[in-house]
């Protein structure tokens, strides 16, 4: 058995969960606003939250992964998952922010856990497809919360679907624990990166490299728009299409199921026939029009024809993060593979603070969901556009002044 593959499973599993227990937020939207006495558009807000505090703690990732090892690392953010779905499912107010912080917890720094933990144990001519397929997690939750969380909704109600969601998580935390006692050595036997400044090398290790600083353009862009696309889906179709919840869950899971196929799929064209470059910038594209189609659905238009739309919209806009992943795994330097990417994630997870914050309030302020899709399509535009269109090389210090200044010895 490759030596790769367990850990692979393991770490998509990881993913999955952590994202069923933020897509299980849209779901429960349109059955839990009533209760905390908020209108479903402004659940929005919760990912903001999510993401906000998923800045920080992507940029810290690398300390962690060095303290507890990638895994162990992996652990500790599915119980922060847990916890996040059992505060939400208490109803109050101040309970559902805190969930959305621990959440944000979560999400920071699992994938550049995984990162580190695939990064050093892949050959790098399988990486695209690795990595691609490790992304595929976050299809699996997206899709279980589609079927599955509208299904215990009708059944138990919303409160008792997170704390479901909330058990299963916390339980494959546990099951983890043979591979962490495995594997977790190596981590924490490599060079451990000082607390102090940690946040701002993982900034500066982007920012130094023009290739990591252009994907950083795009993949705020492309964060923004999946989110907004995972984030408004369901209360979209339920509020002005007049679909039913489980009608339009259907819609989010085939989304999700397309987005499967597409990371699985894009990583396979990557590793034999294009560079992953050029399929990010055409993914942009492609995401850009799906969303802008959505924007002028009716609830005129036949069901097939919108669930055909959902299935292009996730092909593009949740197919790219596996090739983005394998993308920063490339160009980092050798063992900084977790720092990278956690770095990375900050400038992705600022988009997913901002894009959805940006729609919720279009949506509050009467433009609709269909303005909001708009705005994400051209954003997402932009975002493809800053991966062909060359950028300006980093300015580099003069070394004949620097001579100058520096005292012999």
């Amino acid at each position: 058995m490759n030596v790769w593959l367990l850990p692979l499973i393991a770490m998509a599993a990881v993913q999955a969960f952590v994202g069923l227990c933020l897509f299980a937020i849209p779901v429960i939207a349109p059955q839990a606003a009533p209760d905390l006495g908020v209108d479903p558009g402004l659940l929005g807000l919760y990912t903001a939250v999510v993401f906000t505090a998923a800045i920080p703690a992507s940029l810290g990732a690398g300390g962690l992964i060095a303290r507890w090892g990638a895994i162990r690392t992996c652990q500790a953010c599915l119980l922060a998952a847990a916890g996040a779905a059992l505060l939400s499912a208490s109803a109050l107010p101040i309970a559902f922010l805190l969930g959305a912080l621990a959440l944000g917890f979560a999400f920071g720094p699992e994938t550049p856990a995984s990162t580190q933990l695939l990064s050093r144990l892949t050959p790098p001519e399988k990486r695209p497809l690795v990595f691609s397929l490790r992304q595929t997690g976050n299809q699996f939750g997206g899709m279980a919360a589609g079927f599955a969380v509208p299904l215990l909704v009708l059944s138990v109600g919303w409160q008792a679907s997170l704390m479901v969601v909330a058990g299963a998580t916390a339980v494959l935390a546990l099951v983890l624990e043979p591979l962490a006692r495995r594997h977790d050595g190596d981590d924490r036997a490599a060079p451990r990166p000082a607390g102090r400044g940690t946040l701002k090398r993982a900034l500066d290790l982007v920012a130094g490299e023009p290739a990591l600083r252009r994907l950083a353009m795009a993949v705020c862009a492309f964060s923004a728009m999946q989110l907004c696309l995972n984030g408004f889906l369901v209360s979209f179709a339920v509020t002005s299409l007049g679909w039913s919840l489980p009608l339009a869950g259907t819609a989010l899971a085939v989304a999700q199921g397309a987005g499967l196929v597409g990371r699985v799929g894009w990583g396979l064209v990557a590793t034999r026939w294009a560079p992953p470059r050029v399929i990010l910038a055409g993914l942009g594209v492609a995401m850009s029009v799906a969303a802008a189609l959505v924007a002028v659905a009716t609830p005129g238009w036949p069901v097939p024809a919108f669930l055909a739309v959902c299935a292009a919209f996730g092909l593009s806009a949740s197919g790219w993060n596996g090739l983005f992943v394998s993308e920063v795994a490339r160009l980092a330097p050798t063992g900084r593979a977790g720092e990278a990417t956690g770095g990375m994630l900050a400038i992705a997870y600022a988009g997913l603070v901002i894009g959805p914050a940006l729609f919720s309030l279009l949506v509050a302020g009467g433009f609709g969901y269909s303005a909001g899709y708009l705005a994400a399509a051209a954003v997402a535009l932009a975002g493809a556009a800053a991966l062909v269109i060359p950028l300006p090389p980093a300015p580099t210090p003069d070394l004949s002044t620097a001579a100058k200044d520096t005292p012999c010895a």
